[in-house]
């Protein structure tokens, strides 16, 4: 079958040794950057054999694919975030082990397992008769805790601890007489090593992939029509969203409703109290509109600010454009810029991160709306790495909570990073074309439009949006039904 997704620039691992790469840029030095297709290769009737072979060459095939714009092109660096929770299960591989020993440490209430590749790990009592995963204590089908908080001895204690199955599994017999069972590898994803819980901790992390104008002209595209039918599309279309922060879906019917359908493949559309499921982006010169729907010059900005959970994901439809000048959009990488502020000005970083904006949003659309939040322009996570960005000219107000002092400091904090984003070398310039439709992080990548003449047509949008955490259940939920370990 064709090419189920078009990602001129993927952004992902690459699934090919180094020592592959000569030979690869032959093979694909005659390509362009459009579209690569895979021609079917029929194995009905093959042996099993030739079977396994034609597997693994649609495999070489999508590296072949997904690799090819990487082949001529160098990319920024990546940065390591844990802004949020990836789609990684959160639990580490482990090599092929048994228990070689396992014996009880009163003192320090501790069930001790001694591993057949060397090392010792140390699981708590009270830990391990929690979690035990029998039918009374755990429902395996949901993954939920059966015991009860109310219900369980804190103080429990094991009478006797074995090895069985040739070291597979710890079987602990407690002194309230209940009996738990443990298989080796679920012990080992969880042990309380540092080396153990620092590899786990990386599931929790994405690498995120910084830009500026250099993905004007290499935007990562998607086919939209393919991302409705597509599980494996679907899933590297989310994947890139992630890490990069920015698709351009093609191939979108130009009539309303195309943002609720991607967003049902996904998980649903958040609805918001001014807009409601959709929006519509056109010129109303009404009393209470949003300044969006008037064709002025919309300054570089985030969405929402003033929720105190702003919706993560946007999705921008094209259903008819323009044809003079203006309405194009400028978009820009607010971690790329958050970044370039801490290396020149720290000082004007550590105001943003510290000191907080009023945000408010006031009109008239789907319903009145009054939304008014305090928010850090650079918000950080507990391990200081950036983990959103709220920024609106038109929505930040005049009441400032801080410091008289520190007021002056704080512009200029503010208008150093405003620099910053307006840079050329940090704006990707987009005029969508009818078909297309933006999709991007909305607590990371800021977007802006150009004025444009009401005169010269009809510049018709749909918007929409979608939470992080309802995407990121969508890609676990295709990594456990498709079997993807990315």
């Amino acid at each position: 079958m064709a090419l189920s997704v078009l990602l001129l620039r993927p952004y992902q691992r690459l699934l090919v040794g180094a020592s592959k790469w000569s030979r690869l840029s032959s093979v694909l030095s005659g390509h362009s950057l459009g579209r690569i297709e895979n021609k079917p290769i029929s194995t009905a009737g093959a042996p099993e054999t030739l079977t396994s072979h034609m597997h693994g060459l649609h495999t070489l095939q999508r590296q072949l694919q997904q690799i090819a714009p990487v082949l001529r092109a160098g990319y920024p660096p990546l940065v390591a975030t844990t802004r949020r929770l990836s789609a990684l299960s959160g639990t580490c591989g482990v090599q092929e082990s048994s228990m070689e020993n396992v014996g009880l440490n009163g003192a320090d209430r501790m069930v001790e397992v001694e591993w057949s590749d060397g090392g010792v790990s140390r699981f708590p009592y009270i830990w391990l008769r929690d979690n035990c995963q029998c039918p009374q204590c755990f429902k395996r089908d949901s993954r939920c805790r059966l015991i009860l908080m109310s219900d369980l001895d804190v103080n429990v204690s094991p009478v006797r601890v074995e090895s069985q199955a040739r070291g597979g599994l710890l079987s602990v017999e407690w002194s309230d007489g209940h009996q738990s069972r443990y298989d080796w590898q679920w012990l080992k994803e969880r042990c309380f090593s540092p080396q153990v819980m620092s590899e786990r901790g990386k599931g929790w992390q994405r690498k995120t992939r910084l830009w500026g104008a250099e993905l004007t002209h290499d935007l990562p595209k998607a086919d939209f029509p393919v991302l409705l039918t597509d599980d494996r599309a679907l899933y590297d279309f989310l994947v890139i969203l992630d890490s990069v922060g920015l698709v351009l879906a093609q191939n979108v019917p130009c009539d309303v409703g195309q943002v609720e359908r991607l967003a049902n493949r996904v998980a649903f559309l958040r609805q918001t109290s001014g807009f409601g499921k959709e929006f519509v982006v056109v010129n109303k010169p009404n009393p209470g509109s949003d300044v969006a729907y008037t064709p002025a010059k919309l300054g570089l900005h985030t969405d929402l600010n003033s929720y105190s959970s702003k919706p993560g994901v946007q999705m921008l439809h094209c259903i008819e454009q323009i044809e003079g000048d203006g309405g194009d959009n400028s978009l820009v990488d607010g971690f790329n810029a958050a970044h370039q502020l801490k290396e020149e000005n720290p000082d004007a970083f550590r105001l943003l991160t510290t000191l907080k904006v009023t945000f408010r949003h006031v009109g008239v659309d789907y319903n009145k709306y009054f939304l008014l939040q305090r928010q850090n322009v650079i918000r950080l996570n507990d391990q200081d790495d950036i983990q959103s960005i709220s920024y609106s000219d038109q929505s930040r107000t005049s009441m400032l909570d801080m410091p008289a002092d520190q007021v002056q400091p704080f512009y200029d904090a503010l208008k150093s990073f405003n620099t910053i984003m307006y840079l050329p070398g940090n704006c990707v310039r987009l005029k969508m074309a009818a078909g297309e439709m933006m999709v991007f992080d909305n607590t990371r990548v800021l977007h802006g439009r150009s004025a444009y003449s009401p005169d010269s047509g009809t510049r018709h949008l749909q918007g929409g949006y979608m939470d992080w955490d309802d995407v990121y259940s969508r890609m676990r939920v295709l990594e456990m039904d498709h079997g993807i370990k990315e």
